[in-house]
């Protein structure tokens, strides 16, 4: 008889990277805000050759509630933030009646990386209660141009 194997069952991501598009906020029928976006991140990594190579990945991230809302309105494409949340699996059928399994990050804090501008009506120091972080962080001023997708 074999033994059972115990190990941890962890399900914990950090991610960073730039959202690839602006953020799709819609709600349920009972009213609870979920927001889908897509987040791209960087691998540096030696190639055979020692040469330093670059590559991009992209992963989906579901938000969900209150926080849902103030993605939608903080951040756009090309926005910088850090995601810290659980992987899920989901499956569906596409319109073309094909079965489809994607693997989303769904997020448990979301933290914002770029300092606040005129397209939000938030005071710069609002300390977000979840992450305890304020709003404002000093980066470099970005535009659609800088990002690459």
């Amino acid at each position: 008889m074999a033994k059972e194997l115990r190990f941890p069952r962890i399900n914990s991501i950090t991610i960073s990277g730039r959202l690839t598009r602006d953020i799709d906020l819609r709600y349920t029928p009972s009213g609870m805000a979920v927001a889908n976006m897509s987040i791209a991140f960087d691998r540096n990594y030696k190639d055979s050759s020692g040469e330093w190579k670059q590559e991009a990945s992209f992963i989906d991230v579901v938000v969900w509630n209150k926080r849902a809302e103030q993605c939608a309105e903080e951040l756009h494409k090309g926005s910088p933030l850090v995601v810290e949340g659980y992987l899920k699996t989901r499956s569906y059928v596409d319109r073309d009646n094909n079965n489809r399994k994607i693997v989303e990050i769904v997020a448990n804090r979301v933290h914002f990386l770029e300092k606040v501008g005129e397209y939000s009506s938030a005071p710069n120091n609002e300390v977000h209660e979840e992450t305890g972080f304020t709003k404002e962080a000093p980066t470099p001023n970005v535009t659609d141009d800088d990002v690459p997708f």
